[in-house]
């Protein structure tokens, strides 16, 4: 190849990369344009789609030249993009609540984006397209539970079994969270009485309720799981029976201040009720006189 077949060459290369990069930055506009469009055609049916393309139209290359009217198009569309996405969001609270009809269950809550089911509270987010539930501020699942009515009744009854009908001898923890007390006062040398963290106090009840085979031999398979949503349950229950006296020694909980509740590794939240609680930071016990 002669010297200027090659410069041609890197001379061609370099027009198409310039090109293809603008090509590439139409695309950014071109593609959400075509699902709008598509969504367009059932705006109702197609509401979070709909979102999701007026979202990524909001903020296109600065780089690229649009029509003089994009930008109220844009805003017309998301105008109807939030319609529908609100009347969807209804209508899916609606079948939401007759569903859980169906099982005797009245579902509350005062908007249709969140809604109480018992204990638990169900966000609707359209926009990501899941649902999320929780109880005590603690998501009750790692999966993603999709917008479907079937999958929220599900994901709601397999909550509820797995933290609110296991049997718990309400006793017998009790003795275990002594237990897990004791434990933090003799690691730092503190005396009966003393305010220990309750995210202290929680790591070692884990470790308290570990069975013999455990603590043996360790091992992932071995282990027994205590989240904290079954913490914070457990921790209702006993408040709610007054059953907060162990051998003569009183349970006691300290409320945390604003600038701690936020620290994780310091105070816990412990539901009273669905949309009710504390944020905990301390647990202690006294004796009783």
């Amino acid at each position: 190849m002669s010297e200027n077949t090659e410069v041609l060459s890197v001379d061609l290369s370099e027009v198409r990369k310039i090109l293809a990069g603008e090509v590439k930055l139409r695309n950014n506009v071109i593609k959400p344009l075509e699902n709008a469009v598509r969504a367009l055609k059932d705006p109702h049916k197609n509401a979070v789609a709909l979102a999701e393309a007026c979202a990524a139209l909001e903020m296109p290359p600065s780089e690229l030249e649009l029509p003089g009217d994009y930008q109220s198009l844009i805003e017309k569309l998301k105008k109807s993009a939030d319609e529908n996405l609100s009347e969807l969001e209804f209508t899916f609270a609606r079948d939401l609540r007759e569903a859980f009809g169906e099982k005797g269950i009245a579902l509350g809550g005062s908007s249709a984006s969140e809604l109480i089911a018992d204990l638990f509270v169900i966000k609707v987010d359209m926009r990501r397209k899941q649902v999320d539930m929780t109880f005590s501020r603690q998501p009750v699942t790692d999966k993603k539970i999709k917008l479907n009515v079937e999958q929220v009744v599900a994901a709601y009854e397999r909550a509820r079994r797995e933290i609110c009908e296991r049997n718990v001898d309400l006793n017998v923890l009790l003795g275990e969270l002594f237990e897990a007390y004791n434990r933090v006062l003799k690691l730092t040398d503190k005396p009966l009485g003393t305010r220990t963290i309750i995210v202290d106090c929680y790591r070692e009840l884990i470790m308290v309720r570990q069975p013999a085979a455990f603590r043996k031999t360790p091992s992932k398979q071995k282990f027994l799981d205590y989240p904290k949503t079954h913490f914070a349950y457990d921790m209702m229950q006993l408040r709610r029976q007054q059953q907060m006296i162990y051998q003569g020694h009183r349970l006691n909980l300290g409320t945390a201040t604003i600038d701690v509740g936020s620290d994780s590794a310091r105070a816990m939240f412990l539901a009273t009720d669905a949309n009710e609680g504390q944020f905990i930071q301390h647990l202690y016990f006294t004796k009783e006189k």
